[in-house]
């Protein structure tokens, strides 16, 4: 089981990189001032899609918008991502919630995939004790739109989780778009 486990982190941690080097390699290509210039031109366009692709990202599961959150950084500026990618928790992650709260595993079952159900089932008994803001703070981090299905299916209110994910939001998407943009800038210069 724990090779499993380490085989796991081991592919992730290889699909984060590949991911990386072919995004640096993309902005590369087009030049990021050419992109930055592109969004700018859309209006209010982008940072809609942008929101809107996030949230779907985490409504959808075994996605993943930390990629999306990174890219928004080197796009947008980081100030404005941080702002764009957090709304976009806040709304994916509610919007789970409720998924989860008004249809039941069954549901969600289809939209965290079948291989995420153990880790969904694990972050719910976990919650089960901890009605707190505090414990859901601790997890959260942990694996964000999971963990809003989880509390979707427990009697945590809604008022309790959101001021958990509004402020595990803001760290979780801070340490994506600072980190992260400033790996990612740092590949598209190095490779200049």
């Amino acid at each position: 089981m724990r090779i499993g486990k380490y085989k796991k982190l081991l592919t992730a941690l290889l699909f984060a990189v590949v991911l990386y080097v072919g995004l640096a390699l993309a902005l590369q290509a087009i030049g990021l001032d050419n992109a930055q210039a592109f969004i700018e031109q859309t209006g209010w366009w982008a940072p809609a899609i942008f929101i809107l692709l996030c949230a779907v990202s985490l409504i959808l599961a075994p996605l993943s918008g930390s990629s999306l959150f990174v890219v928004g950084g080197a796009l947008f500026g980081k100030e404005l991502a941080w702002l764009l990618s957090w709304t976009a928790s806040i709304v994916g992650c509610s919007i789970n919630f409720w998924i989860s709260r008004t249809f039941g595993r069954r549901v969600v079952s289809r939209f965290v995939g079948e291989g995420n159900l153990d880790e969904l089932d694990r972050f719910t008994q976990q919650l089960r004790g901890h009605r707190d803001i505090l414990g859901m703070l601790v997890i959260m981090p942990l694996s964000q739109d999971i963990v809003s299905y989880a509390v979707g299916l427990t009697r945590i209110p809604f008022a309790r989780f959101l001021i958990a994910l509004i402020i595990s939001a803001a760290a979780i998407v801070a340490a994506y778009i600072y980190l992260g943009t400033s790996i990612l800038e740092a590949l598209i210069q190095g490779g200049e």
